[in-house]
């Protein structure tokens, strides 16, 4: 059961995965194409930003269940090519950076230190990071207009997708991948939402919950990012350390 829980958090956070289950979605609403549109045109001068993340992953096998509870926080800067990210389970924190074209992931206790990976060049760097990363599953989706919706007290507009495994397959982060097989897994199931600031036409919060099935096992998860602090100053540091003799094939134990 573990490897399918980090097979969904893999996937919720686009990692792909095999075959999906299910009919096809019925064609995109043109209203919800323009706003896919404008929110790809709003983000692309964007130079920085910072997001917050929540997820939750449930599995069961065998009469057994088991519950993920992830939270995180990040912050990017384009111009920099820099972001950090940490997360944090219950007892676990994890933190990620990305300098450059070099991404170094945390490795959990006992282990420590951190993995190394390259980063893709033949996108622009941005869309190696969580806001880009959503939109771009919205443009390659069947999407829907759902209108007005208030969200934390303010007006946002809503617009759902129903993203294929294919779709996730090509935006997925190979990086994330690499050490937990998922060979056998069938998407049962993916709906995402995007709320969008109905000024600025920016993003204010994603969220996309996902079903996956492997070999007698289920799992779901629903991962919410919330982004703020468009264009603020926001400067991303690296500690030292983390360039300090990284492991080069993935963390220790992930397999």
């Amino acid at each position: 059961m573990r490897r399918l829980v980090l097979a969904v958090c893999l996937v919720s956070l686009l990692a792909g995965c095999g075959t999906f289950i299910g009919d096809s979605p019925p064609p995109s609403d043109e209203r919800a194409v323009a706003a896919v549109e404008e929110a790809n045109r709003s983000i692309a001068p964007v130079d920085a930003y910072r997001f917050e993340m929540d997820m939750h992953v449930a599995a069961s096998a065998d009469g057994q269940s088991r519950t993920v509870q992830v939270d995180g926080d990040g912050a990017v800067n384009v111009s920099a090519k820099r972001m950090r990210a940490t997360s944090q389970t219950q007892d676990q924190t994890v933190d990620s950076y990305v300098d450059g074209y070099r991404a170094y992931q945390g490795c959990q206790e006992p282990w420590g230190g951190y993995a190394v990976e390259n980063v893709s060049r033949t996108e622009p760097w941005a869309t190696a990071t969580p806001l880009h990363r959503q939109v771009l599953l919205f443009e390659r989706s069947n999407v829907y207009w759902r209108g007005n919706e208030t969200l934390d007290g303010n007006r946002t507009v809503l617009v759902t997708a129903s993203p294929s495994a294919d779709t996730l397959e090509s935006i997925m982060d190979r990086r994330r991948t690499g050490d937990v097989g998922l060979d056998g897994a069938s998407l049962e199931n993916a709906t995402a939402r995007l709320w969008l600031d109905p000024e600025t036409n920016r993003p204010v919060q994603s969220e996309l919950r996902i079903r996956i099935s492997q070999r007698g096992a289920t799992a779901t998860a629903t991962i919410t990012v919330q982004y703020t602090g468009y264009d603020e100053p926001t400067r991303v540091s690296i500690p030292p350390d983390v360039y300090d003799d990284p492991y080069q094939l993935g963390c220790p134990g992930a397999g």
